[in-house]
């Protein structure tokens, strides 16, 4: 069974806690005998704050962010992967798939932020899967084993906008549909059968190894009842090269249920 993580982390902006010293504060001179008098408190301290007493400072809001309202999502659904190869000097094809896979999703994410009063919110996902492919497309949506196969991963991480209706508590009744675009990477290697060349039946290996980061685009759609709910999720990066372009996408779909901290 194929186990795919999830992590969908909330960006937000931390703000560093300014420590703002009290007025100081003088005692009046009491007179008596010999003419003495009380001396002043001292001010307090205006020494900057340390590095490390700064570095504590930002490492608890961090903290707090990531465990305030955060909660963990558990679900089973299915998978499927496609990998599409193009050689430029003919415009020769190959799609690969991985479909219908069974999978384990595990996710986690920090409470949700919205703009204001409205229902537009954002959140960063973070989303790995890797794939073995053993199918081809021969025609529009007819798939067939050719004997050629590819295995690989994919990671991608994406600032994502959504629009949500229903209720914005952390463990509400909502349904929300986001759409983003980021960076992710893909590595593979495997063989494949090109359509459209010119030799009948032609079979290559391709093969990246690189996590170079490419342009990356997802959407969303989540339903969720208090604790339990459904999602549907697609990623797809593009890998340019001198000869060949390179599509990978995700699919999935599962049911879960959340766990609030």
């Amino acid at each position: 069974m194929h186990v795919r993580y999830r992590i969908a982390l909330l960006v937000t902006v931390l703000s560093a806690l300014l420590l703002s010293p009290g007025l100081s504060r003088a005692q009046s001179a009491q007179p008596v005998e010999n003419a003495a008098t009380v001396p002043l408190d001292p001010p307090p301290s205006t020494a900057p704050l340390t590095a490390d007493q700064q570095n504590k400072g930002f490492w608890a809001g961090l903290w707090n962010t990531m465990t305030d309202e955060a909660h963990v999502t558990v679900g089973y659904g299915i998978l499927e992967s496609t990998l599409t190869v193009k050689r430029k000097s003919d415009g020769a094809s190959a799609t690969m798939v991985q479909r219908d896979t069974s999978a384990i999703f595990v996710s986690y994410s920090t409470r949700s932020s919205f703009f204001k009063d409205s229902n537009f919110g954002y959140t960063f996902m973070v989303n790995y899967v890797d794939f073995d492919m053993g199918e081809q497309e021969i025609y529009h949506n007819e798939y067939a084993n050719l004997g050629t196969h590819i295995t690989g991963r994919m990671i991608y991480a994406v600032p994502t906008l959504y629009y949500q209706w229903g209720e914005h508590r952390y463990a509400g009744k909502f349904v929300r549909l986001g759409v983003g675009a980021g960076i992710g990477a893909a590595t593979y290697s495997g063989t494949i059968q090109l359509s459209g060349s010119q030799v009948p039946d032609e079979k290559i290996h391709t093969a990246n190894s690189s996590y170079k980061p490419r342009l990356a685009f997802s959407d969303f759609l989540e339903a969720r009842w208090h604790h339990f709910g459904i999602s549907i999720s697609y990623a797809a990066p593009r890998i340019y090269g001198d000869e060949y372009d390179i599509k990978v996408s995700d699919y999935s779909l599962n049911v879960g249920y959340t766990y609030y901290f």
